[in-house]
């Protein structure tokens, strides 16, 4: 008489076999771990690929400071210098997206129209409208503004 035989027996071993392996490499890690804290092992400070990241990071921001004041300077609205031959007196918008702006070229005040896509010439003036001593605004002295932008006062 022939027993039959399970074949799930068979069937199993691979799974067991498996998870025989894998618990045996969860106490390998698990001793390795424990070597690790024991022997007080950290990553150093010193080491060439920290100091690289962090001066590299450093280099980062001065970058960035710079490229900000440098637009600050190229775009905050400040009207040419006052050595140059072209000077811009004053102006005022008329629309959306047009003004009328006073001009001195040379000795002459020039009243010009400016609009998206044009600039014409409005008007010459025969006499001079604002004047060298009009134009100059004195610059007040760091503590004067320091006072009036001082919400407390002066304390002195």
């Amino acid at each position: 008489m022939k027993t039959l035989r399970s074949p799930l027996p068979v069937l199993l071993m691979p799974l067991i076999a498996s998870r025989s392996l894998a618990q045996e490499k969860v106490q390998e890690t698990a001793q390795e771990a424990v070597g690790i804290a024991k022997t007080g092992s950290s990553p150093e400070l010193f080491s060439a690929g920290y100091l690289f990241q962090v001066l590299g990071s450093l280099v980062l921001v001065f970058v960035c400071l710079f490229a900000v004041v440098y637009f600050l300077k190229r775009f905050n609205g400040t009207v040419g210098t006052s050595g140059s031959a072209l000077r811009v007196l004053g102006s005022a918008s008329v629309g959306q997206r047009e003004k009328v702006v006073l001009m001195e070229v040379g000795g002459e005040q020039l009243l010009i129209g400016v609009a998206p896509g044009s600039v014409r010439k409005l008007h010459v003036l025969p006499e001079a409208l604002v004047t060298e001593e009009a134009t100059q605004t004195p610059t007040p002295d760091f503590a004067a503004v320091l006072r009036a932008a001082n919400p407390l006062g002066s304390k002195s």
